[in-house]
């Protein structure tokens, strides 16, 4: 279970890339594990659907994950909410936990995060994929979104730059950086296996979907202690970057159990 939980924070360390994740937080052998994991899933055919899209949804409806949290590799457009900061609604979410054997409510927020189109991915030298655990968030055990106006949201060791909602003008492609909002700062948000309804209108050019998510929520499918630091992209092209910790950012628990 210690080595699956490593794996698992390592994987969604990479939505604010692991390697940055792990030059913040110092060299740890525990992490070079995970990562060499990490590398393994991506290149062993043997570990479940390497889910390809067609058409106008996007994604595959034929995914069955892998273990209980579904964990699958899906290709084609996602939305990418790293660096995005997010507004509470006065609403609550249900969220699926432990592979979807349990539910928990959360205070709700949206997020307005860059959807990552064949262009970025090719800018990124890599193809258009991301990583999901289907069974997780309020996901249903496919790729596929319910239909054409929306996204789900997914994480990504490849894309290190990116539409930043904190530059100026907002969502301009910039390389991904972190800062670490010390506990107490603010509320993180997880937007990670939720959907995301396509906006109308893009900003600055940039195509956008707003993601709804929970507060309060780790990644790792727990309630986030507020004893902790979390890790975000959120704010670092502002003027002052640290206000974005308390906006509600997508972060990362920097150190997640």
């Amino acid at each position: 279970m210690k080595k699956f939980s490593l794996f698992f924070f390592a994987l969604l360390a990479s939505v604010f890339l692991v390697g940055s994740v792990i030059a913040q937080t110092g060299p740890d052998r525990r992490d070079d594990d995970a990562r060499q994991r990490i590398d393994n899933f991506k290149s062993d055919d043997s570990r479940g659907p390497r889910v390809d899209s067609s058409g106008d949804a996007n994604q595959s409806t034929n995914s069955k994950g892998v273990g209980k949290i579904g964990l699958t590799e899906c290709l084609g457009e996602f939305a990418y909410c790293g660096a995005s900061v997010c507004k509470p609604t006065g609403r609550t979410i249900k969220v699926k936990e432990d592979g979807g054997k349990t539910t928990r409510e959360y205070p709700e927020a949206v997020c307005k995060c860059p959807v990552i189109t064949k262009e970025i991915a090719v800018q990124n030298g890599t193809i258009l994929h991301g990583f999901a655990a289907v069974n997780e968030g309020n996901m249903n055990g496919s790729c596929r979104p319910p239909n054409n106006e929306t996204i789900w949201s997914y994480a990504s060791m490849d894309i290190q730059v990116f539409p930043q909602e904190s530059t100026t003008p907002p969502f301009k492609m910039e390389q991904v950086q972190l800062q670490t909002c010390p506990a107490g700062s603010g509320t993180g948000v997880n937007c990670w296996n939720f959907l995301c309804k396509l906006d109308a209108k893009p900003t600055n050019g940039v195509r956008t979907a707003s993601c709804t998510c929970p507060i309060g929520e780790s990644p790792m499918g727990h309630k986030a202690p507020a004893s902790d630091d979390f890790i975000t992209s959120a704010g670092m092209y502002s003027k002052n970057p640290a206000q974005a910790c308390s906006k509600y950012p997508v972060s990362l628990t920097k150190f997640g159990s």
